[in-house]
């Protein structure tokens, strides 16, 4: 671990297990880490000779070296495929991800090199409308969603002016450097990247794909409409999860061309399912019932993947936000703002000769942290800890009694002293 601070008393390696330490046992703030810091016991387990401030961490991270956090966060999920930790999660033998993206942090003043900017009007104090410049940020990132373990495997953010299917792309084509094309084979996606570019990098690169076809392909998805309007379904069957139970009726073809530049054709599945499920209304239980109808473009073989299956795999793609960014978001305090705009920083002399602030790298690092401390602990959890498996704690519960046992400095490991 390297920063741009010369000759620091606390080096980086330190700010780094402060920094892990604390995601691990879900403290949301450096100011809270900054208390934790005082005590002598966690000074120990992260081996620092003293007591430092989040002042520390702030300086450290914002010109925090990103090359090795990313290395780490693939070595680890390297490990865990040895380990065979996805395993479990093989849909025909296919390993399964998802990419998707998210906005992390957004404010009206704050605002760093790194922003994007939008347009947005509000109501101010008086209740007048008034548009503003937003700054914000926002990411994309592929993450395995079909095993119990659910890693990100990578995350890339959005530039200024660019939009974040060009983002998707970029990460797409660094994946397979990262950590081979055969990692994974089967990605899932949303609406947004169902397009020509995305499609023959997936097919360059040797994945297949579940895509959500939504209105902005228009023709190929009026043409699946048309099409399956005129036929009966291929599969038609009901399915019950707790109070739900869902009637489907599946479509399936492959025999449609994507788009007027790209007239190759593509297979299109279509689920039409209408859900009843329960509702209490003045103590008495009401049937509700609404209708969904969903398409998906895939790459997937019809004799290998029938469309009951192809179905199940689009609505995976939830996995995606719900094991994902929704966690990260409700229970790691994703959208914390971490370093975002922080103005305590290192500084490098430039080609110039004049002293300027490195630039801001905080919140990046710090999500790359973040994002191994998520993949350590949800397999120390699901695959090594007795709380989860034998008592039944909650992933955050099980991070509490981590907390309170850091508290406590370690056991001596030393052999006893030899008897006289």
């Amino acid at each position: 671990m390297t920063d741009s601070r010369l000759d620091p008393e606390i080096s980086p390696t330190r700010v780094f297990l402060a920094l892990f330490y604390s995601f691990v046992f879900r403290i949301p703030s450096f100011q809270q880490l900054d208390s934790e810091l005082a005590h002598s016991c966690l000074q120990h387990w992260i081996g620092a000779d003293r007591a430092f401030r989040d002042d520390t961490l702030r300086y450290s991270l914002c010109g925090f070296d990103m090359a090795p956090l990313e290395t780490m966060l693939v070595d680890v999920n390297r490990r865990l495929k040895r380990g065979k930790a996805f395993d479990s999660g093989r849909v025909q033998g296919r390993l399964v991800a998802a990419l998707d993206g998210i906005e992390v942090v957004s404010s009206f003043s704050r605002r760093c090199e790194f922003c994007l900017e939008r347009r947005v009007t509000r109501k101010d104090q008086a209740g007048r409308k008034i548009e503003e410049t937003q700054y914000y940020h926002r990411a994309v990132g592929c993450q395995m969603v079909h095993s119990p373990v659910k890693p990100f495997l990578a995350i890339e953010w959005l530039r200024p002016g660019e939009g974040e299917e060009t983002a998707a792309l970029r990460l797409l084509r660094r994946l397979p450097d990262l950590y081979g094309s055969r990692f994974f084979d089967i990605l899932l996606l949303d609406a947004l990247y169902a397009q020509t570019p995305v499609l023959r990098l997936l097919r360059e690169m040797g994945w297949d794909a579940v895509i959500s076809l939504k209105q902005n392909a228009r023709d190929l998805y009026q043409s699946a409409v048309r099409l399956f309007a005129r036929r009966p379904p291929e599969v038609s069957f009901a399915e019950s999860f707790g109070h739900k139970t869902y009637q489907v009726q599946i479509w399936d073809t492959d025999a449609l061309p994507f788009s007027l530049d790209n007239p190759e054709p593509v297979r299109v599945i279509r689920s039409e399912e209408v859900l009843q499920r329960n509702h209490y209304r003045l103590g008495e239980r009401t049937p509700h019932i609404t209708d969904h109808e969903w398409l998906w473009i895939t790459t997937l073989a019809p004799a290998v993947f029938p469309p009951n299956l192809v179905r199940q795999l689009g609505h995976s793609r939830w996995k995606n936000e719900n094991n994902g960014w929704m966690d990260l978001t409700q229970h790691w305090a994703f959208k914390h703002g971490f370093l975002h705009a922080c103005r305590h920083r290192p500084r490098h002399t430039s080609s110039s000769g004049q002293r300027e602030a490195v630039p801001n790298h905080g919140l990046a690092a710090v999500v790359l942290i973040l994002l191994i401390a998520l993949a350590l602990s949800s397999a120390f959890v699901l695959r090594h800890s007795k709380l989860a498996r034998r008592d039944h704690l909650t992933a955050v519960a099980v991070a509490a009694q981590l907390r309170a046992s850091a508290r406590k400095r370690p056991p001596s490991i030393r052999a006893p002293a030899a008897s006289r």
